[in-house]
């Protein structure tokens, strides 16, 4: 260490070394904490991010139904174009999968599971339809997923729905397994 560095740094640091060494014996340095020494000791305001949390929950609330809306009219557009055509189009359906990740990815975060659900299940759908020569993506179970995911952001279905929800997701669930798909993880 410099003269000028010994100079600056924290006593601490300086008598450690200083200090004689012995063969054979550990030495603990401390290093300095430079954050605190530029932060100080005022600590964190938990109140304060209490309410930066809340006010991100309620704004993100607000702003997941408009990028699911979004993000759904994007889906049915894609879909669309896949059904005019080609619906095993590779490139297609991965479009399809990037959207449905994006849903699902923040719908649990916004308070609507049943959006990342059905996204699941839809996501584990096309990936299976990608990675098996014989599966082909059939209309009626897209259909069935945008409808459902429609039917929960125009109700603003938040939770898991009730009794609805999960006859909803039961349903749906159903549908893939029949595929081939699997729902827990990739199929």
């Amino acid at each position: 260490m410099a003269e000028k560095d010994r100079a600056n740094a924290p006593a601490d640091t300086a008598a450690a070394d200083q200090s004689p060494r012995t063969p054979g014996k550990a030495q603990f340095v401390t290093p300095p904490n430079y954050l605190k020494m530029k932060v100080g000791s005022g600590g964190i305001d938990k109140e304060a991010i209490k309410e930066a949390e809340i006010a991100v929950q309620v704004l993100g609330h607000k702003m997941y139904a408009q990028w699911a809306d979004t993000d759904l009219d994007r889906m049915r557009e894609t879909f669309d174009r896949l059904k005019k055509t080609s619906l095993d189009d590779p490139s297609g359906i991965r479009t399809m999968l990037r959207i449905c990740w994006d849903m699902k990815g923040l719908g649990g975060t916004f308070g609507y599971p049943l959006v990342t659900t059905i996204t699941h299940y839809l996501s584990n759908y096309l990936e299976h339809c990608l990675e098996h020569a014989e599966a082909r993506v059939v209309p009626t179970i897209v259909t069935a997923h945008i409808d459902a995911l429609n039917v929960v952001l125009t109700q603003k279905i938040s939770g898991d729905g009730g009794v609805i929800g999960r006859e909803l997701v039961a349903g749906l669930e159903k549908v893939v397994l029949k595929t081939g798909a699997r729902i827990g993880g990739r199929g």
